[in-house]
């Protein structure tokens, strides 16, 4: 069976960002994978330490909250993230997660299976094309750099308003799980 990893960088629970994943994370099930939810603000765990460890180990020798969710993303075949958008970027706890994905930089294992995964980015200013590459430039990591995925996506919404605001919007969240759906159905494609 597959495996779904979301990640929730968002520093509140049931945020819009967070809302959307959640129901990628549906839309993942819907299509037949196993699916977890990680909420970054609910761990204790610092940034990349730049120790260089992981170049010799292929995994980050820090012991804090992040460590097993890093092994989770290891064996995960989807990786959803999902961020609020913050002084033009993502979270701070997703920011963080991001830097300490440099162990899967030169990890012996990381060609053994391809991947799919998407971020997916929300925030209360009008639809701009920066905040879209934004999320671009993040998931531009996951191919060649953490693994080998074959499908990447992003959703950026805009203008959404205060955190909850998602959960009234039926049709942002039938993309959402059209969104994870098409990424358990992609990973079925190319194993059939």
């Amino acid at each position: 069976m597959l495996k779904a990893l979301g990640i929730s960088g968002s520093p509140r629970r049931g945020g819009n960002s967070e809302t959307l994943l959640e129901a990628a994370l549906d839309g993942t099930r819907a299509a037949g994978a196993e699916t977890e939810l990680v909420r970054l603000n609910e761990l204790s765990f610092v940034g990349c330490q730049a120790c260089d460890a992981c170049f010799e180990a292929g995994r980050c020798p820090q012991p804090d909250g992040l460590a097993p969710v890093l092994d989770r993303l290891r064996e995960a075949d989807v990786w959803l993230l999902a961020s609020p958008i913050y002084f033009d970027s993502i979270s701070a706890q997703l920011k963080l997660c991001f830097d300490r994905c440099r162990c899967f930089i030169r990890d012996p294992g990381k060609a053994e299976r391809r991947r799919s995964g998407a971020l997916i980015v929300t925030y209360e200013a009008s639809r701009t094309a920066f905040y879209e590459d934004v999320a671009r430039h993040f998931v531009g990591y996951f191919d060649g750099w953490f693994g080998t995925f074959g499908c990447v996506d992003v959703m950026a919404e805009a203008g959404l308003g205060p955190a909850g605001a998602a959960a009234a919007r039926p049709e942002l969240l039938a993309r959402a799980r059209a969104l994870g759906e098409r990424l358990v159905r992609s990973l079925c494609q190319e194993r059939v």
